[in-house]
């Protein structure tokens, strides 16, 4: 088992002096661009990196010496990989060193310690009365579009012996007479004492953690994490001015960002394994940024808790947009969108048919805020607490339930809602009451999952909707369909591909998922699965269906196997024999000397009748030192090329996939244009399987 590498015992970065930076691992031209691309479009902290490594890698950990400044136990499951932050001497060139570590044998990734910011979409307010303030737990002007908390309070108020609920924000104001009482305080710690009493690396840790500053006091001096734990768990039934979501519970404080509202990566890394080692199983993070980071990643995939993340203010599609950690595709996840007192989208929130998995109250919201006062604001950083609020009365309910299963009780339990109905996975608004549901019983399985549709690039699964409670209670709330490449058990159903899926509506309604696939030129087959869900989570039994799909036809193959003279070389590439392959072009250093510009055309191929043309080849790349290979198209004879992509990776055959629809109608022809740099024996190149196909075919003209 992996040893808890605890992060806890790093200082603040300021204090690191390092003597030297890992100069010696030189980029080439193209990865030194690339790793300048990225940081001049991301917010980073000068001369700091977040790097992954194989711990057997010969001589990398001497190469990186004191540049190592922190180690992380929560960003990776292998035993062997360590997570590390590096600080380079002041004024290194980033480019080179993050370009350089990404070229290096053993380093699985590198990346930049990137730079977030709170956001939040600020509207001044002053306390009056409770009850219309808090039009989210009670809407009086429109009932039907609050959160039935009202409802939800008769089954529970929370528990202040339930479960721990890690708010990952700016910290709370943890003496604000509306909260003190559900903070979660750490017993192992005497407060002020200025001892470690506990022994976790944290000393005076008593109210929670500070991760961007590495102490023990999470004071919140912004308001964004005050304003949020208030509509978690403001203490309820105490004559002070607002209720939370859970009268009773058990919060703690990581404060992730500075009192400016900004973070950074290993602060984020900190402040999970700190939440992770208290033992929390609720998180709310109501925060984010566009770049996606491999180690925050894995940070909470490694994190077995209900992780519960705002989708974002920036009014876009976050399916073709992402924004994490709402978008981090991980099962334990839940993207939150807002809505307003109208039961509409706010204005400001992000939405995704694919990716925000429901909506919640968050316009105009009235919580806590730093020196015993109450204020209003909007966000989707607002909606995001009052899920991780109903997280907490569900849990402290249903103690027995795992991440998953809250989850499916919080997205199934969802009031269908309109305005939001395209916008989510789910189409619905979160229901507090609904979600405390004492059903126990399963609703029934579909007798007509069955394929209904099929072509070379989809299969469309169709069912009719079942009753809850086996047929007795109304319909089934919602619908799974997952697909895979070989059967799906109730074992392997969690690792299968989930399809998107209608709401349930009426029984007998009838309804259907699509699944869509590249043009292949064999037939191929799909297996799905069917699950149907209530408002408790409760699964029915599995039903299955497979689809064939028909080959798709084929314009244009060659495996190089036979006598090819339709295809024109130069420099390096030749057909070579490759075990296990036969005959494959390839443009590996043979021990003489050889051009470094060679290219590999392919004869002229006819699209004209083409509806949705697309190539597919497999290559593999060796390279020990540079190389930059192109592939390219051309439709007017050699006279002009378009870039198709680049092939980057190495050390493994892929299959590689490109549309070209775009040339439908048209005869082109294809091109590798390869730069070698290198001069090894192995050097280079290797392409098998080169097929073109179409996704169907237009009459002849």
């Amino acid at each position: 088992m992996k040893a808890p590498a605890s992060p806890l015992n790093a200082r603040p970065f300021a204090e690191f002096r390092p003597t030297h930076s890992p100069h010696r691992f030189t980029p080439t031209v193209t990865a030194r661009q690339q790793a300048l691309e990225e940081l001049q479009d991301t917010e980073h902290v000068p001369d700091e990196l977040i790097v992954c490594f194989d711990k057997t890698s010969a001589g990398l950990m001497e190469s990186l010496g004191d540049a190592v400044v922190e180690r992380f136990g929560c960003c990776s499951a292998e035993e062997s990989t360590e997570v590390v932050r590096l600080k380079l001497a002041q004024g290194s060139d980033l480019a080179d060193a993050l370009g350089g570590l990404r070229e290096f044998p053993g380093v699985l990734y590198a990346e930049p310690n990137q730079v977030f910011h709170l956001s939040d979409k600020d509207e001044p307010g002053r306390p009056d009365d409770l009850h219309p303030k808090l039009w989210a737990l009670n809407n009086t002007a429109n009932p039907s579009a609050d959160i039935d908390a009202l409802e939800a309070w008769k089954v529970t108020t929370g528990s202040r012996n339930g479960p721990l609920i890690a708010v990952i924000d700016s910290g709370a104001d943890y003496r604000h007479p509306d909260l003190q009482a559900n903070i979660a305080v750490n017993e192992g710690e005497i407060p002020g004492d200025g001892i470690d009493n506990d022994g976790n690396g944290v000393v005076d840790d008593y109210y929670g953690f500070n991760a961007f500053e590495v102490t023990g006091d999470p004071m919140d001096g912004m308001g964004h994490g005050t304003h949020v734990t208030g509509t978690i768990a403001a203490v309820g039934n105490n004559d002070e001015g607002m209720v939370g979501v859970n009268w009773q519970a058990r919060v703690l404080p990581v404060k992730i960002f500075h009192d400016r509202g900004l973070t950074t990566t290993d602060a984020i890394l900190r402040g999970l394994q700190y939440a992770k080692d208290r033992g929390a199983t609720i998180t709310s993070n109501s925060w984010g940024g566009p770049s996606f980071s491999q180690a925050i990643h894995d940070a909470f995939q490694d994190f077995p808790a209900l992780h519960i993340a705002a989708a974002g203010n920036d009014s876009k599609n976050t399916d073709k947009h992402a924004s994490y950690p709402a978008n981090y595709n991980l099962p334990n996840i839940i993207s939150v969108g807002a809505t307003n007192r109208d039961d509409h989208p706010s204005w400001f929130t992000n939405t995704g048919r694919e990716t925000v998995d429901l909506f919640a109250p968050g316009e105009e919201i009235f919580s806590t805020v730093p020196g015993n006062g109450y204020g209003e604001k909007s966000g989707t950083s607002m909606a995001t607490p009052h899920v991780t609020g109903v997280a907490g009365l569900v849990a402290s309910e249903f103690p027995q339930l795992g991440p998953l299963e809250m989850k499916d009780r919080l997205l199934y339990s969802t009031d269908p809602t309109e305005s939001v109905s395209t916008l989510s996975v789910t189409g619905g608004r979160l229901n507090a009451a609904r979600a405390l549901s004492k059903d126990e019983i399963a609703p029934s399985v579909p007798n007509d999952f069955w394929v209904t549709q099929t072509s070379p690039t989809a299969a469309r699964f169709s069912w009719t909707g079942t009753g809850d409670d086996g047929w007795k209670n109304g319909a089934a709330t919602g619908f799974e369909v997952r697909v895979s490449d070989s059967p799906i058990t109730p074992a392997s159903w969690a690792h299968a591909e989930p399809l998107s899926t209608p709401r349930g509506g009426e029984i007998g309604d009838h309804h259907h998922a699509y699944y869509s696939q590249t043009p292949r030129s064999r037939e191929s087959t799909v297996y799905a699965a069917f699950q149907a869900l209530d408002e408790a989570g409760n699964r029915s039994g599995l039903a299955t269906a497979q689809a064939v799909l028909p080959a798709a036809p084929i314009l244009f193959q060659d495996n190089f196997d036979g006598e090819s003279t339709q295809w024109s070389a130069d420099g390096r590439w030749a057909l070579r024999e490759e075990e296990g392959r036969g005959k494959v072009w390839s443009s590996k250093f043979q021990g003489v000397e050889n051009p470094t510009f060679s290219t590999l055309q392919s004869p002229l191929l006819d699209l004209r009748q083409a509806n949705g043309g697309f190539l597919r080849f497999d290559s593999r790349q060796d390279f020990s030192w540079s190389n930059n290979v192109f592939v390219e198209i051309s439709e007017d004879g050699d006279e002009q090329w378009t870039r198709l992509g680049e092939l980057k990776d190495r050390g493994e055959w892929k299959e590689r996939e490109y549309d070209l629809s775009a040339f439908d109608g048209k005869r082109v022809q294809v091109r590798l244009r390869s730069e070698n740099l290198g001069s090894k024996e192995g050097d280079g190149m290797m392409v098998d399987r080169f097929e073109v196909v179409a996704s169907t075919l237009n009459p002849q003209q």
